[in-house]
């Protein structure tokens, strides 16, 4: 796996297995942006939301609407608690900048060859704080306050993020569609955000992701996992990655793996419209 991934700076991996990372894909069709020139847009109304196509939003538009006027709902309450238009955005940056290190850090902190299913029990949690100065790159806007595994009994979400936590079954169906017999589980990440001097503004975020078998067994480079991750936020570090490239057409990464295969996808959209209804 030698010359496969990098760090744009001098710090280990999480764990001994191959490097979690994802490309941002359509939220409708779920295409996969594979060229660097080009970018998927963003919905205007949650500013979370990727589309490849305006076709595509269009036809994602009834199943999104209630998502994106939640999410509308939170960024405009964050800006006036604030006074900061874009806090909401700010911290959607910050964690697609460093999606790749707290996806293997969350991995590593399972400890699941130790732990096995540790992820049916347990979130990876994050908690931040806004520094306020708007001057400074994306990646550098938060200062982290905690990283840490707790139960999930011991964390109070409130209705809408418990809501996030119930579609795990959702997460678990996708990733038993990727792997089929080689899927684990699905992994629990919850991201608090604090805005302002007396951090009286609160956003917070519940992500799922899953892994396959092989990953399960990763044994952690270090075993202060919450210092590496601090370690990668301090220095603004991001995880490269080598996916390879389409012959005859150097700027298109063919890491879309499952994406491209048209019998999978269709169940990944299948599993979403069984959610919807």
């Amino acid at each position: 796996m030698d010359g496969l991934y990098s760090t744009t700076h001098p710090l280990p991996m999480f764990h001994d297995g191959l490097p979690l990372h994802i490309h941002q894909r359509c939220s409708s069709c779920l295409q996969v942006q594979r060229s660097h020139a080009s970018q998927l847009s963003t919905c205007g109304g949650c500013g979370v939301a990727k589309y490849c196509s305006k076709a595509c939003q269009v036809a994602h538009r009834p199943a999104h609407k209630a998502e994106c006027n939640g999410h509308k709902a939170e960024r405009l309450h964050l800006a006036e608690k604030t006074g900061m238009e874009s806090a909401y955005a700010d911290l959607t940056a910050w964690i697609q900048y460093y999606d790749a290190p707290l996806r293997n850090c969350a991995l590593a902190c399972m400890r699941l060859p130790e732990n096995p299913h540790m992820e049916r029990d347990a979130f990876f949690c994050v908690a931040l704080h806004h520094t306020g100065d708007l001057t400074l790159p994306i990646h550098n806007r938060f200062v982290v306050l905690e990283i840490s595994r707790r139960g999930r009994d011991e964390i109070r979400l409130r209705p809408k993020l418990s809501a996030s936590v119930s579609l795990q079954p959702k997460a678990c169906n996708c990733g038993k569609a990727e792997f089929g017999k080689s899927f684990y589980g699905c992994i629990l990440m919850h991201i608090a955000s604090f805005f302002g001097p007396d951090m009286n503004a609160l956003s917070e975020r519940v992500m799922h992701f899953h892994i396959d078998k092989t990953l399960a067994k990763a044994n952690i480079a270090r075993q202060d996992w919450s210092v590496l991750l601090r370690e990668y936020v301090e220095l603004g570090a991001k995880m490269h990655f080598k996916c390879g490239k389409v012959p005859g057409a150097e700027d298109i990464c063919c890491c879309g793996g499952w994406v491209h295969e048209e019998e999978k996808r269709r169940a990944f959209t299948d599993i979403g419209k069984k959610e919807e209804e």
